[in-house]
């Protein structure tokens, strides 16, 4: 039995999966410190201007448009021993280690230093380290994967769940420790050297046991790819645009980073937003339908719709309950529907987006299909972040520092609340409509794929005869 799973194209061995969403892990550590506690680090403990965070996360995303048109680009063209997408995938140990540094700012030093520090260190994060493992990513799964779409939805449904879990462990601890340990001589950089020193190392094992398959360009006509063919790419592809707009709204939520601020201000202690995660724990048997779901409605586009409507429901739920913490933490499980299939489905996006490239003609681009909507990942996390520090600046939002305990006006909760729940509920809107759109291209681009599939392996039987 064990010679016939592994002799079987589709079949997913533990070992492998768990290698593979090595490097996912530990960016998911990054995401979930960096876009969750980051802001009101920078505010309450640094004492930075909550407006200014703001500004100043938004303000290094400026350049990505230009570095994640030039990365995919650069993996269109790359050609090593390695292959073409897997050397960029040690970028994750740079990841780590700029976040780790991030938190080494402390509120004694000069203002211009922490808002330098601040600024400097999440470029490298996100826009240097975070992008140039981010935009090859797809085209890294799809050819260790063998572009094999069967391995690819379980490697996004199950390993979503793997990823998912390993987040709710650093969700679910860290707002403890930084409570335990942040008064101390490291401040807010104990609790991050917890997670990101070890994330570093776990992290490099999809790098170095994950290799590409050579076979998957065979497939395909591989050509370099030049700039003017990713500005057709733009022109002609609708779908390029959709999967960018999903995602500018999903980083968007997953930015606004509320909920340190709700739990602090409106519940009354920040050590309970782990709360929602270890909560979340009963969403990880669900994620095992997500393909049984697709089958039934066929396609991911509408299941993630349908799944919008049940996440609208849960953040409305959210706004009504206040600080009753079994409504908040009800709808925000109902809200997670929308959001997190959207965590591990990308590559599934991008496959249909490179497959419509070729059916107008256009070369794959596996690499660049992906520069839009990276570029719309980054910015939207930081598009949030901007937009929680205008609006708690616009409702008179007071900052502390250090220690300090201070107490909020009436118009600042609301806006914590506003910002909380009725800002992803209207996002999850937009992605459901999106998605909606998307799904008219899965059955086209699957029969033109099929179809590709047959002619190439007709062509191989010839040769062989």
């Amino acid at each position: 039995m064990g010679k016939k799973k592994a002799k079987d194209p589709n079949h997913l061995g533990f070992g492998r999966l768990m290698l593979w969403k090595s490097s996912d892990i530990s960016a998911g550590w990054v995401n979930v410190i960096m876009l969750t506690y980051l802001s009101i680090y920078a505010s309450d403990y640094l004492g930075l201007d909550v407006g200014l965070v703001g500004v100043i996360l938004f303000a290094s995303k400026l350049m990505d448009g230009l570095v994640d048109f030039f990365i995919g680009w650069l993996v269109d063209n790359t050609s090593t021993p390695w292959g073409k997408a897997r050397p960029y995938e040690i970028c994750i140990v740079g990841q780590t280690l700029a976040t780790l540094a991030l938190f080494l700012a402390g509120p004694d030093w000069a203002y211009a230093a922490k808002v330098g520090w601040v600024f400097g260190m999440y470029v490298l994060t996100f826009s240097v380290f975070g992008s140039l493992r981010a935009v090859p990513m797809s085209a890294y799964m799809i050819r260790h994967f063998s572009n094999n779409p069967v391995l690819i939805r379980k490697v996004s449904s199950y390993g979503g769940i793997i990823t998912t879990a390993g987040s709710m462990v650093v969700s679910a601890t860290f707002p403890a420790l930084v409570e335990l340990l942040s008064s101390g001589a490291l401040g807010w950089a104990g609790p991050v050297a917890i997670f990101m020193v070890p994330a570093a190392l776990f992290g490099v094992l999809r790098f170095v046991f994950c290799k590409e398959d050579p076979e998957v360009d065979n497939t395909s006509v591989q050509q370099k790819v030049r700039f003017r063919e990713i500005f057709s790419m733009f022109q002609k592809n609708p779908y390029v645009w959709l999967y960018a707009i999903v995602m500018l709204c999903y980083n968007v939520i997953t930015g606004l980073g509320g909920a340190s601020y709700y739990f602090k201000y409106i519940v009354g202690n920040m050590g309970m937003a782990g709360t929602l995660s270890v909560f979340s724990i009963v969403l990880l048997p669900v994620m095992l339908l997500f393909p049984w779901v697709m089958k039934k409605l066929g396609s991911m586009g509408k299941m993630i719709s349908l799944f919008c409507v049940i996440g609208t429901v849960g953040y409305v739920i959210c706004f009504l309950s206040g600080g009753f913490l079994p409504g908040v933490l009800g709808g925000y499980l109902l809200g997670q529907f929308a959001t997190l299939p959207l965590a591990y489905y990308g590559t599934l996006f991008l496959m249909n987006v490179c497959t419509y490239n070729e059916m107008k003609g256009l070369p794959r681009m596996d690499g660049s299909a992906n520069i839009l909507a990276n570029f719309c990942s980054n910015f939207g996390g930081s598009l949030g972040s901007l937009l929680t520090g205008l609006v708690l600046m616009a409702a008179g939002y007071i900052e502390g520092t250090g220690d300090a305990i201070v107490t909020q006006p009436e118009s600042a909760l609301m806006m914590i609340r506003i910002d909380f729940a009725i800002f992803p509920a209207i996002l999850v809107v937009v992605i459901g409509l999106c998605c909606l759109a998307f799904s008219r291209l899965e059955p086209r681009a699957e029969a033109f794929e099929a179809e590709k599939r047959a002619q190439y392996e007709a062509e191989q039987s010839a040769q062989q005869g």
